[in-house]
């Protein structure tokens, strides 16, 4: 006699259901084993009855939800909690990426992510949520936006893996429900600076470099010139520096931490050549006869205690020599970043097209290099006073004057 066999596909139920508010929804349910191995019931919202007018495009929604459901050769190992879905990323998805990315999306994760959402499920994230915690983390803009940024490439991970249908941070939408998602879909996050960064003025950068030695001199008046990153400066070998053409070829990056690594550039246009100003040429030529490493494949600025195989450490730099130098002047808050800054608002008071800062800055777009762009104070009020000549060509402000307007 013929005896039926119990199949472990599962097709699901799809029902609608009424709610006290808005319209009906599509829900969707199944069984999975709980963490005691007990069958448990679970559902999920598939989309509305006015996205989904008909029980056949409900279940074309609801497909991607069951192939992951049914996928048995996975579904033992499927990540169920954020910090599943992390520990998959770390497996496959991060080593792809830079080695600062690496480390950065890793700090990120640790610190902020998993302590809060660690042991919550995939599909208890919600976006709502997830936008009023940012709200109360106790961090600039930019760090929430960090945050954002790093969750939604987990979430991403997970609806690519199959391990969820939508990423609530970006998007919120299902897979296959079509639509695109509008600027206020998603974790919505400022990423606003609290205050600009600080630029120094030609003479503030004057009086910092009167307080130091000859190779902390060189260090910013190069970075101050050439408003390089430094990563950048500190890849820096002789061999990039060509005095027969007077140019810089930034070809690498250093980065410091895990032991040191030299990568590539931040981004193609980074690794444009720099034209070599005479003083600079002349300074480097003086640093050379000085230094202990003077081969073509010797780092400018090496370190003495890793007897040259390394960069010099310029992070100890800025606290030890940098900060004081600028701190007895009444100038806090001074990071190698900031003579980037100066040099593209430095440009901008001397009149060069924003073409040219953007090139000069070896930045990807304009967008970035008006981040970089600040106007002076003595600009403002120079603009100032051509527009008040402009509108105002009798004088003064008076109650005297009848030539003025009433």
């Amino acid at each position: 006699m013929f005896k039926r066999t119990r199949t472990s596909y599962q097709v699901g139920s799809l029902t609608l259901e009424e709610r006290k508010r808005g319209p009906a929804v599509w829900v969707y349910r199944w069984w999975e084993k709980g963490t005691d191995g007990t069958p448990v019931r679970r559902k999920q919202q598939i989309g509305t009855l006015e996205r989904y007018p008909t029980e056949s495009r409900a279940r074309v929604a609801s497909d991607t939800l069951r192939l992951t459901i049914n996928d048995q050769s996975r579904r033992q190992s499927l990540p169920r909690s954020v910090r599943d879905l992390w520990e998959h990323y770390c497996c496959e998805e991060l080593p792809r990426n830079e080695i600062t990315t690496q480390d950065t999306y890793t700090v990120y994760a640790k610190t902020w992510i998993l302590p809060r959402w660690g042991n919550m499920r995939l599909e208890q994230v919600k976006t709502v949520e997830v936008e009023r915690w940012l709200r109360t983390v106790d961090r600039a803009n930019g760090t929430k936006a960090k945050i954002k940024t790093v969750m939604s490439a987990i979430f991403s991970h997970a609806v690519r893996w199959e391990f969820s249908p939508y990423n609530p941070i970006s998007s919120g939408i299902p897979v296959g429900m079509g639509g695109k998602p509008g600027p206020s879909v998603g974790v919505r996050v400022s990423a606003k600076r609290r205050q600009d960064p600080l630029v120094l003025s030609p003479e503030e950068v004057k009086l910092g470099l009167t307080e130091m030695q000859f190779r902390d001199q060189l260090l910013v008046f190069l970075i101050g010139a050439l408003g390089i990153r430094r990563g950048e400066m500190g890849a820096l070998r002789w061999m990039d520096c060509n005095f027969s053409k007077a140019v810089f070829h930034i070809r690498q990056s250093y980065y410091w931490r895990r032991g040191g690594h030299l990568k590539d550039t931040k981004t193609e246009g980074s690794a444009k050549p720099l034209p070599m100003q005479p003083a600079l040429k002349n300074a480097l030529l003086e640093w050379r006869t000085l230094s202990c490493y003077q081969q073509n494949a010797d780092f400018v600025f090496p370190s003495l205690q890793a007897k040259g195989r390394k960069p010099l450490d310029l992070a100890a730099v800025l606290n030890r020599k940098i900060k004081p130098a600028f701190a007895k002047f009444g100038i806090h808050g001074v990071g190698w970043h900031t003579f980037r800054h100066t040099v593209g608002s430095m440009l901008a008071e001397m009149g060069e097209h924003q073409l040219t800062i953007r090139d000069y800055l070896r930045h990807s777009n304009l967008s970035v290099t008006n981040k970089y762009l600040q106007a002076t104070s003595e600009t403002k009020r120079s603009a100032q006073d051509k527009l008040v000549g402009a509108i105002l060509p009798t004088g003064l402000l008076s109650q005297s004057k009848t030539t003025l307007i009433q």
